[in-house]
């Protein structure tokens, strides 16, 4: 399956994106915002599915060509419930699926006569993982999220978690936006206080460094809604120390996966307490990345939401057979038989021939055997025999794990 993404915010080029990728599906990005048209994307990747998390400048881009073209939208309405009214409800009174990190919100798109399904954010442990410590990040408690104090969730947030440690005089940087400067905010910090942009390719770095990374939430309402922050922190091996919120309390342990606070006074104390304790801190931590990568990966978001998309595309989702015809040898001999390999767990790699008239894969031997040729492959359809009957006659030793993976699709293979 061909999956456009609309955005190339890190939630998507180093979450959900990726992990379909894993799967076999094919996946680009586009930064829709500052681009005048999605048209050119649509006629030269030719997407099965444009998959989207918002933007208010995008519905114009995108909801006229897509129903002119025919092009199921998949709507992530990550800013729910703060945003239900003004933003996500008119892009899902458009969409073809819907998903919503906040489980409460299912019940207010029924009432608009829409069926929207649960999908939480998690960490990817291929981005989300242990850090080198960088100098940077050198500090005893750092928060990397940008000023968004309109929130009165986040403004919870920071007097409880942020505001009492810097009043304090602890060793504090917040990493993010300007508007932490900002006199026209809600709250705003020292600049002694202030270190900067920090890129979410650091966060490892920082979780790596740091002895405490603080959590804000801009919803404090929700069992499933939080900052997408908490999982790829604790992916990242970092210790936590956040503002309490019932989907916290609903998925984690206090004092075992991370720590929570409800006053500010409780803030003091705990950081006092940990800063203290750097065994007890690690362990805490250690538990929390084991935590999410158990529990709360795209990995495992992507498969809860597939059957979904398999219903917009359900021709993407059928895998054709292919023929694999090999090279003219120079010198004539007998035919080989013809046998059909499933399409599971060859040891090859391919490619697409754009070039070729036909629709051709290209299949490259695996390096067990180097110097073999590539293999040409076009539709066709055939009998079906083991993997092991096949390969055993073509590589030796035989590869005891692989995966194909097709630039469109899995495919079944005929060699012949």
């Amino acid at each position: 399956m061909r999956i456009l993404f609309a955005n190339t915010a890190p939630i998507v080029k180093y979450g959900i994106g990726p992990a379909l990728a894993e799967l076999g599906h094919e996946v680009r990005y586009v930064f829709l915002d500052q681009e005048p048209s999605l048209e050119p994307y649509i006629d030269e990747f030719k997407p099965d599915i444009v998959f989207n998390d918002g933007g208010t400048g995008r519905m114009p881009k995108l909801f006229p060509l897509l129903e002119q073209r025919g092009i199921p939208h998949v709507y992530w309405a990550i800013e729910d419930p703060a945003s239900f009214e003004d933003l996500s409800l008119p892009y899902a009174k458009k969409s073809d699926v819907v998903f919503t990190p906040c489980v409460e919100s299912l019940a207010d798109y029924r009432q608009h006569g829409i069926t929207a399904h649960l999908l939480m954010f998690a960490c990817n442990p291929n981005y989300h993982r242990d850090g080198a410590p960088d100098p940077r990040f050198n500090h005893d408690i750092i928060f990397a999220g940008n000023n968004y104090s309109y929130h009165p969730a986040r403004q919870r947030g920071v007097a409880t978690v942020l505001q009492p440690l810097i009043e304090q005089g602890y060793d504090v940087r917040v990493f993010g936006n300007e508007w932490w400067l900002d006199p026209n905010q809600a709250y705003t910090i020292p600049v002694q206080n202030y270190g900067g942009y920090m890129a979410n390719e650091d966060l490892p770095a920082a979780c790596a460094t740091a002895r405490i990374i603080l959590g804000m939430h801009s919803i404090d309402t929700s069992r499933t809604m939080m900052s997408m922050r908490t999982f790829e922190v604790l992916g990242c091996g970092g210790f936590y120390l956040t503002q309490w919120t019932p989907a916290i309390e609903e998925l984690f342990i206090n004092h075992y996966h991370l720590v929570w606070s409800k006053s500010p006074e409780e803030t003091l104390d705990l950081v006092k307490f940990y800063l203290q304790h750097p065994e007890l801190r690690q362990k805490i931590a250690r538990q929390g990345q084991a935590e999410v990568y158990r529990k709360h990966t795209y990995q495992q978001r992507v498969r809860e939401i597939l059957p979904y998309l398999q219903k917009l595309t359900p021709r993407a989702f059928y895998q054709p057979q292919v023929q694999v015809a090999f090279p003219t040898p120079a010198v004539a001999a007998a035919p080989p038989p013809v046998v059909v390999v499933q399409q599971e767990a060859l040891p090859v790699s391919a490619s697409m021939d754009k070039t070729s008239p036909v629709p051709v894969v290209v299949v490259q031997p695996p390096p067990v055997k180097p110097g073999l040729p590539s293999v040409r492959i076009a539709a066709a359809h055939g009998k079906t025999t083991s993997l092991a009957q096949v390969y055993s006659s073509l590589f030796s030793p035989l590869p005891s794990r692989g995966t194909i993976r097709f630039s469109r699709k899995p495919v079944r293979i005929k060699l012949y």
